[in-house]
């Protein structure tokens, strides 16, 4: 079992659109950049449109621009927006009641969990596209 990759494709969506500003790319132009399915980009798209970080529209004149300045969009946000039940989830099984373990361990991983989500958000606030931008333009090729 891993963590869903939606937020480092988000991210790589972002960064693409970021470094092409002000002109629009398409899903199909952009899915080139990720080397995945153009399908899997505009998924990806609809969660970034929903939440205000990118504009535009699909089909044959389509095309995605970022909505706000990428200075602006910090890496906490995009992780709310395409993963807003939180990266760590809890299973859905029910207690087995004969097992101390098994009535506990939702609310003891939950607090973690919030803990460590927390701490996460923190960390990512200070950085944004841009930033990411930054460093992909100055990384070795």
């Amino acid at each position: 079992m891993t963590i869903s990759s939606r937020y480092a494709v988000a991210l790589h969506v972002l960064v693409a659109l970021a470094q092409r500003a002000p002109e629009a790319g398409t899903s199909e132009e952009i899915a080139g950049s990720v080397n995945t399915n153009p399908v899997v980009v505009r998924r990806i798209l609809g969660a970034l449109a929903a939440a205000g970080f990118v504009a535009g529209r699909g089909g044959r004149n389509g095309g995605y621009r970022l909505a706000r300045d990428a200075r602006k969009i910090t890496l906490d946000a995009v992780l709310r927006a395409v993963e807003p039940d939180g990266v760590f989830g809890l299973h859905e099984n029910p207690p087995n009641r004969a097992c101390f373990v098994s009535c506990a361990i939702k609310e003891v991983l939950g607090g973690v969990f919030a803990r460590a989500e927390g701490a996460l958000h923190e960390r990512l606030r200070a950085t944004t596209v841009a930033d990411l931008l930054r460093r992909a333009a100055s990384a070795p090729r």
